[in-house]
């Protein structure tokens, strides 16, 4: 394996290390403090606490004015460059992704807000008929370059598991906005020309719906996940517990299951089963005889399941789960 001199010499020179960083780091600070983009960052901790965007004059303008946008965007992405150019083995201080054909960074963020740059690099080849995905959030997009052929869906019928999905196609390029309101509207982009580059600003809702992923032929919806970042984390807490195997957890798991979002509820549920049978069959018992829980129907369901395949579990006292 070959590997770059320069690299060779900065892997033991944490000095060297540690003063590229803080150079970066100091770019982006240096960035923020920028009186266009300090307005809009200070605006953007308004808009991530509930404020109206149109009480956000400088967001607002920032969002809808290709002008505006770039002579605030354009002067950091040039730093940043220059930065990156001088310190090219340095990491990157703000958030960022990249994927087929798709690439974020993220520039700001306040309370539930974020603003960043995304990239459509047209490398994914176009798809008929994708999956779209309908967050619970509300989104700003203008065009800084480029052009490509979007379609702008928004769900008109749901039956929870299936979606009708109203479908638009347009043209969008430099200084076209695109709008997503709420949870039941979304976009996909069918085919970049060359690349396109947007500013996007978003906002989470107060008390999130999931999110959902749609399969646009069928109209069908093939995954839902809380919208909720800190129930997500709870969610997640509570299949580890699950998999490391805490049966001393189950109680704690039981009182998780009993309130909270529907998402980490359930999972809570399934995890006492699996730790707990006792504890777990009396809480599904109880959420499948309440109709008025959100979890009566899928407990309900789960119960006929477990008690037909498995008759041992109506008279279940501690035993291990098999499901």
């Amino acid at each position: 394996m070959h590997v770059d001199p320069r690299i060779g010499a900065l892997r033991g020179d944490r000095i060297a290390q540690r003063a590229m960083q803080e150079a970066v780091m100091l770019a982006a600070e240096d960035c923020r403090r920028e009186d266009g983009l300090s307005r809009v960052i200070g605006e953007l901790e308004d808009f991530g606490a509930g404020a109206e965007l149109a009480e956000c004059e400088a967001l607002q303008r920032l969002v809808g004015a290709e002008e505006a946008a770039r002579a605030v965007i354009l002067p950091m992405i040039e730093r940043l460059v220059r930065q990156q150019r001088e310190t090219p083995l340095a990491q990157l201080s703000l958030r960022h992704q990249s994927g087929a054909g798709f690439h974020f960074l993220q520039l700001a963020a306040k309370g539930s807000a974020t603003m960043g740059l995304a990239l459509h690099d047209g490398m994914v080849p176009a798809t008929s008929n994708p999956v779209a995905t309908f967050p619970d959030a509300e989104r700003h997009e203008i065009v800084l370059a480029g052009e490509a052929e979007i379609e702008a869906l928004r769900i008109v019928t749901d039956c929870g598991d299936r979606v009708e999905v109203a479908r638009t196609v347009r043209r969008v390029d430099r200084g076209d906005c695109i709008v997503l309101a709420d949870a039941d509207c979304s976009r996909v982009v069918r085919r970049v020309h060359g690349c396109m580059l947007t500013l996007r600003l978003a906002r989470g809702g107060d008390r999130p719906r999931p999110t959902r992923q749609v399969d646009l032929a069928l109209g069908r919806v093939v995954h839902k996940a809380c919208g909720n970042r800190r129930e997500s984390q709870h969610e997640m807490m509570v299949a580890l517990l699950g998999r490391m195997k805490r049966s001393d957890a189950a109680p704690v798991l039981a009182d998780v299951a009993r309130s909270g979002g529907d998402h980490v509820r359930w999972q809570a549920l399934r995890e006492c089963l699996a730790l707990n049978t006792s504890l777990g069959m009396d809480l599904l018992r109880t959420f499948a005889s309440d109709s008025s829980d959100p979890l009566h129907s899928p407990a309900h369901g789960l119960l006929s399941q477990l008690v037909e395949r498995y008759p041992e579990l109506e008279q279940a006292e501690g035993m291990p789960c098999h499901a």
